[in-house]
């Protein structure tokens, strides 16, 4: 008889294996920023089964965050998003270890904030801070899932030590367009699907399409085109 899933894991199958699942429970997974794309993130990975998470965000909710970030309610207003994140996955999937870090991004604290990490998902919302995560990936060899979002549009990669994709794309600025043109609900939980897609690609081997390549969303006509770096 063969390996038999958790009941709770049981529709992950057939897309996802036996062997898959049991890469995605060994696997540890960090999280920057606990926001609009990273409450989503971190969400989804609970559910599918990711062993460890690594949760990472100095900030606390307020109201303005109220209209897209999965995390944020009435109730928590003022709390720690790296509490409040906590707390969710406890209550979705009380199987995945949890470390969170209650710090906003320190490059030189990269190898103290990933140890053990297999690889990092990049939910920040500055430009600078973006870059210097890239680089603080790639000194400890780990793979990157880059996402952005700006209104009705989004952009997301896969960026392995020596791509410098990040940096490729981003040359200078400081905080994202979503200042500029908002950031509706939707957004942040669409690209926060599809970077979860590309992460879990690269945990169980698959092939990763938007290696030194980005996926430029547009929702208002609906158009999904990927662009290469090479």
């Amino acid at each position: 008889m063969g390996v038999q899933l958790p009941p709770r894991y049981q529709r992950n199958y057939k897309a996802l294996s036996v062997e898959d699942q049991a890469r995605l429970g060994e696997a540890t997974v960090a999280v920057v920023g606990c926001g609009g794309l990273g409450g989503n993130v971190i969400e989804e990975f609970a559910r599918l089964g990711v062993g460890r998470l690594v949760l990472i965000d100095g900030d606390r909710f307020d109201e303005t965050n109220l209209n897209r970030q999965l995390l944020a309610t009435e109730k928590n207003l003022g709390q720690s998003k790296v509490q409040a994140a906590k707390q969710r996955v406890e209550a979705v999937n009380s199987g995945v270890k949890l470390k969170i870090i209650g710090e906003w991004f320190d490059e030189d604290k990269g190898e103290e904030f990933f140890q053990g990490v297999n690889l990092v998902v990049d939910a920040l919302d500055s430009i600078s801070r973006r870059v210097s995560l890239e680089r603080a990936c790639h000194k400890l060899g780990l793979p990157l899932v880059f996402a952005g979002v700006a209104g009705w549009f989004g952009l997301l990669g896969v960026s392995f030590p020596g791509d410098n994709t990040v940096a490729r794309l981003f040359r200078g600025g400081e905080r994202g367009a979503e200042k500029v043109t908002g950031n509706p609900a939707f957004a942040p939980a669409i690209i926060a699907s599809l970077a979860v897609v590309e992460a879990v690609k690269v945990l169980i081997g698959r092939t990763v399409p938007l290696r030194k390549a980005w996926l430029q969303v547009d929702l208002l006509e609906m158009e999904f085109e990927t662009f290469s770096l090479e």
